[in-house]
């Protein structure tokens, strides 16, 4: 028998039903299941599933050594999700939260409110602290007939 292990987004959750299967490689249907989904994987040290549900349009930029480096020196406690709310046009969406963890420093907590794009049929989180490929008038990442500086960066 499997024992069952509770999803670090949510100790009322089994972590294959919770945010497990979106680490396989199902699609998060919300955005906030992804934000779930990536502070599970800061738990479990799933650096590649951070890297995967980034915009692509930032993956390259990443410092994946210095966000291994966090998550690997870091004890997850625990996951807030304050508020979703997806817009009208159903390709960008924020979700606050607050994540707390302790590490040698001591505890913390950071507060956020998250941008989430979705350009075709799955989400990815917009990293604000990685500069995008596009210029202000190319064309949107997201997918939509709009140039950046029209569309996305608005929400940023």
């Amino acid at each position: 028998m499997t024992a069952i292990s509770t999803c670090p987004c949510d100790a009322n959750n089994d972590y294959q039903n919770c945010c497990g299967r979106y680490h396989a490689g199902a699609a998060a249907n919300t955005p906030q299941a992804l934000m779930r989904a990536r502070y599970s994987a800061f738990v479990r040290h799933n650096i590649e599933f951070i890297q995967a549900s980034t915009l692509p349009a930032q993956q390259a930029q990443l410092d994946m050594e210095a966000i291994r480096q966090w998550s690997q020196n870091s004890q997850w406690l625990g996951l807030e999700v304050i508020a979703e709310n997806i817009q009208p046009d159903q390709r960008h969406a924020t979700v606050e939260f607050i994540a707390h963890w302790q590490d040698a420093q001591g505890r913390h907590q950071h507060q956020e409110t998250s941008v989430f794009i979705k350009p075709a049929d799955c989400w990815y989180f917009y990293d604000p602290n990685v500069p995008l490929t596009a210029e202000r008038n190319a064309p949107c990442p997201c997918g939509s007939a709009l140039k950046f500086k029209k569309c996305c960066a608005s929400y940023l």
